[in-house]
């Protein structure tokens, strides 16, 4: 295996319940199966992602936390456990005020903190990758994770605010930090999908936006090939939607014209995106990931492509 590009990754989308956290697990647990040292980082408070690990402790002012590694010069080492499924792991701990206590630094150095603290010390050294699941709005754990990680994932689930959630993601955080950082959409993702597609369904609505809409490519673009003068953004001139899609959907989302003519003909074969699995629920409530409570589950093969991407910075043709 050839050494790989140590790289960092939010899953900065500025809406809750997509599921984030299981996401982060999931594929820090698929890149750790490929022998890379994976770091993974819970930057809510919420702590889901903490719980869904086994790590319950929210507020303990007694403990070293993230606060005095981006604060206080601890070493980073002091709050990284070991859960044993393929990755080390940063619980969530006093992240409120972890939070304030950044709120009241210099706006701009504040935002590097994670960056200059934290992922530049372990990424390259003793990481290959390191993963941050986000608050669901924005603040300054969100700031320093797209500073400290600028390749995001970001899942979607055929909910119908879904749109509404990427949308706030694009014009609130994306656009905005492209201003002064560079910033790649490594994927955008449909999750936990379990309607028909040949009929007129929730999910069939977000796949048909995600593999088809100027405006969905659009969100993925803003700040850099596409600007937002109106209610909407829009591509510049001469930037092809399709193209865009490809460098954005994985291929396990993407549907072209005649698999949706065989979708709409009764082939009911075909099942884009991340499809809603009951042990992803069942794995949260053990506090394991997928990857250990069943690794035959066949969701995990969209996981391996997504660590593809993770690994190549990118989709590849």
């Amino acid at each position: 295996m050839s050494e790989p590009t140590p790289r960092a990754v939010s899953f900065a989308m500025l809406k809750g319940g997509f599921g984030k956290s299981i996401c982060a697990n999931t594929l820090g647990g698929v890149l750790g199966n490929r022998g890379h040292n994976v770091l993974v980082a819970d930057l809510d408070p919420a702590g889901h992602l903490s719980t869904g690990l086994g790590y319950y402790t929210r507020e303990d002012e007694d403990k070293t936390d993230l606060g005095d590694v981006l604060l206080n010069d601890a070493n980073p080492q002091e709050i990284i456990k070991s859960p044993g499924y393929g990755f080390d792991f940063i619980p969530a701990l006093n992240l409120e005020r972890v939070n304030d206590d950044l709120a009241r630094e210099d706006v701009f150095a504040s935002d590097m903190k994670l960056k200059n603290e934290l992922v530049d010390v372990l990424l390259g050294n003793d990481y290959d990758y390191i993963l941050f699941d986000v608050p669901g709005s924005r603040n300054k754990l969100v700031n320093n994770a797209v500073v400290g990680a600028p390749n995001a994932i970001l899942p979607l689930m055929p909910a119908p605010e879904a749109l509404n959630g990427l949308r706030e993601t694009s014009k609130k955080l994306v656009m905005d930090i492209r201003q002064a950082f560079d910033f790649e959409i490594l994927a955008t993702i449909p999750n936990n999908l379990s309607q028909r597609i040949d009929q007129r369904t929730k999910d069939r609505d977000l796949l048909e936006s995600m593999n088809t809409d100027p405006t969905f490519a659009a969100y993925l673009e803003a700040g850099r090939r596409a600007s937002w003068e109106g209610s909407q953004p829009e591509l510049h001139d001469g930037v092809d939607v399709e193209e865009v899609l490809d460098e954005h959907i994985p291929s396990f989302a993407r549907i072209t014209v005649e698999q949706w003519e065989q979708i709409d003909n009764g082939d009911l074969h075909l099942k884009p995106g991340i499809r809603h699995s009951s042990e992803f629920g069942d794995a949260y409530e053990e506090r394991q990931p997928l990857t250990a409570y069943n690794p035959e589950n066949p969701q995990l093969e969209h996981f391996e492509t997504l660590a593809d991407i993770v690994e190549n910075g990118g989709m590849q043709a």
